[in-house]
């Protein structure tokens, strides 16, 4: 057995992901519900919702980890909250069986940090043993796919959960419809707009971690020799940063690369000030894995990203 399938190949962090094991000249192959031709990895294509249970195992066969990123995001699971919990816990579920019966030894399912939910609060340190509390429909759907993926993985194979918290980088093509995150959107605005516009004041607090990052721990998590052992983890950068500051920065990303500062829109923030939470990344990192690349990075390779593809961002 060897090399490593990804679902969901065709998505924002499917794209950057399987560049990169490329690059890594690793063996990689993908699953997309789509075509996605702009890849150069061997993909398949299939819905797991629908697809024949013989078509999934045999997607399967032969790969010694699934990486599974498929599933409706958030902005889907908010417009259609029961169908996207359910295509989501469905598709996991289907492809965690395949995965068992066609002997794959480890299951690396992405998660979000969002399953926390009612647990994100001014101060808090969210670990992974607090007991999720998701209220949004997109986290329930993330934690129930963890627990199907886990009564599945019970006699069959390594189950690694990945609890992501908030990607910035730039997608691998123009064409992934991915500008909706925070980082994305904002690098997108300046781009065609000269300005950056937030909906809300922006001192929220969040953190968000490098794409590049996140690739890095995502194929540490999937190799078999045990260096990350089976187990739920957070994956992030574990430094929270307010919405505000990462616009800010971003306005200062644009004027070092195009000689301009897009103007910063933004409500007024009211007499309340939150309270930074943190995401604890100790758990990975006693793996050796840490998000290294400072966030700066990943906000130029996105600005620069969205400045040369401005004509197709349109």
């Amino acid at each position: 057995m060897s090399g490593t399938l990804i679902t969901g190949v065709g998505g924002y962090i499917g794209g950057r992901l399987s560049k990169a094991m490329l690059e890594a000249e690793q063996e990689v192959r993908g699953l997309n519900r789509i075509p996605v031709p702009r890849l150069e990895v061997p993909t398949r294509v299939l819905d797991l919702t629908t697809a024949d249970r013989a078509d999934l195992v045999e997607a399967c066969r032969g790969a010694d980890a699934v990486i599974h990123l498929a599933g409706e995001n958030e902005v889907e699971a908010a417009r259609a909250p029961a169908a996207t919990m359910a295509s989501t816990a469905v598709a996991t579920e289907r492809i965690a069986e395949a995965a068992a019966e066609a002997g794959v030894r480890r299951f690396v399912y992405v998660s979000t940090v969002h399953v926390y939910g009612e647990r994100i609060t001014d101060a808090a340190t969210l670990t992974e043993d607090l007991r999720p509390e998701p209220r949004a429909s997109y986290a329930i759907s993330r934690l129930a796919s963890e627990h199907l993926a886990a009564g599945v993985a019970r006699d069959a194979f390594d189950l690694v959960v990945l609890r992501l918290t908030n990607s910035v980088g730039a997608p691998d093509d123009p064409s992934v419809d991915r500008w909706t995150l925070v980082a994305n959107d904002l690098c997108r605005q300046g781009a065609l707009t000269g300005a950056l516009e937030l909906r809300s004041h922006g001192l929220q607090w969040r953190d968000f971690v490098a794409v590049e990052d996140v690739c890095d721990i995502m194929v540490a998590a999937s190799r078999t020799d045990g260096a990350v052992r089976t187990g739920t983890y957070n994956l992030g950068s574990g430094a929270p940063t307010t919405v505000r500051a990462l616009a800010e920065m971003i306005q200062d990303c644009f004027e070092q690369v195009d000689g301009r500062r897009p103007e910063l829109r933004a409500p007024e923030p009211g007499d309340e000030r939150p309270e930074p939470y943190r995401v604890s990344v100790e758990r990975l990192a006693a793996c050796g894995l840490s998000a290294v690349r400072p966030l700066e990075s990943a906000v130029e390779d996105t600005v620069r990203f969205c400045l040369e593809h401005r004509a197709e961002l349109e």
